[in-house]
């Protein structure tokens, strides 16, 4: 895991570790760097409470782009908290060998430094919290002009996509306690990047406006498309501008979705491995060409999916 900051935090005191550590979910080895600003208080051990080792946190980076995301874990013995991050806030939920969580940055966050929060419960019942901050950088945002044909503007109408941004925001929303994933990051089909996230679209001459949500594979309709990682199919149905699309519970509030499939070969309910097959490319929905778009959210935030397999969060 590249960049990451390690925190010992007590009742009062911060210990910085320089060394390789362990114990969190990225399933990589650590490296601790000394962080930039750290800072714990109210700590309020009971009296009767027994004194335990202090937690671990681990930030997977300090830096991070627009529309990227930071894995922050909580390693020892914490049973619960939160995360408060650019006025959202994020329950910790548990991992193989910590409480964890995903922190988006939005596309349109402003870039600099922001304050991020830990909140922690320890098992003798004490709590802590520890400052931090994290750096956001602005990305750059490709502009593309699309043409689409008369027989689909009526879809542009945002009163059509009303439902369909619903029901996703609703998916979106729910945080599954437990890590279903496992290990890195797989791009979910073979073919050429065609529409990285975030790209700003003008549709049929109108002014350029909004952040493409996902990212889109051109690839031959047929194509498989496979998982990009372990977890629970929560939504496998036809919608209005997305098409034929597959929604992938991954535990912690971490989704990825898969859209404009020609058909599904997963259903509702149904668990799946990284590398399942989950569906095949097509052009279903609002499209102009066949094709996967692939999004991921973070905590109910659309972040950039591709982050997630290059490296630059930080696992």
């Amino acid at each position: 895991m590249r960049g990451a900051a390690g925190l010992i935090l007590g009742a009062f005191i911060v210990a910085l570790a320089s060394a390789c550590g362990g114990g969190g979910d990225g399933d990589a080895k650590l490296v601790f760097n000394s962080p930039s600003h750290t800072s714990v208080a109210n700590a309020s051990p009971t009296p009767t409470s027994t004194p335990i080792p202090p937690p671990e946190l681990i930030l997977s980076a300090t830096t991070v782009y627009q529309a990227g995301a930071v894995l922050v874990s909580v390693v020892g013995e914490v049973t619960g908290g939160n995360v408060q991050f650019l006025g959202r806030t994020f329950p910790l939920a548990q991992g193989s060998q910590s409480l964890y969580t995903f922190v988006p940055v939005d596309a349109e966050d402003a870039p600099g430094d922001h304050p991020l929060r830990v909140d922690f419960v320890l098992s003798n019942g004490s709590q802590g919290h520890v400052d931090e901050t994290i750096s956001v950088i602005s990305a750059q945002w490709t502009v593309d002009a699309i043409d689409v044909p008369e027989s689909q503007t009526g879809l542009l109408d945002p009163r059509v996509g009303a439902d369909e941004l619903e029901l996703l925001n609703s998916v979106y929303a729910k945080v599954t306690p437990q890590k279903l994933w496992t290990g890195p990051w797989a791009v979910p089909t073979a073919g050429a990047l065609t529409t990285r996230f975030g790209e700003q679209r003008s549709y049929n001459g109108s002014e350029p406006s909004g952040h493409h949500g996902g990212t889109d594979i051109g690839a031959a309709e047929g194509t498989p498309v496979y998982a990009t990682n372990t977890g629970r199919v929560v939504l496998a149905r036809e919608l209005r501008l997305r098409g034929n699309m597959v929604v992938v519970d991954h535990g912690g509030g971490l989704f990825s979705g898969y859209a404009h499939m020609s058909a599904f070969s997963v259903a509702e309910g149904q668990f799946v491995q990284q590398g399942d097959l989950i569906g095949y490319v097509g052009n279903t929905g609002l499209s102009t060409g066949a094709h996967l778009h692939w999004e991921m959210s973070a905590g109910g935030v659309l972040v950039d999916g591709m982050r997630f397999t290059d490296g630059t969060n930080g696992f």
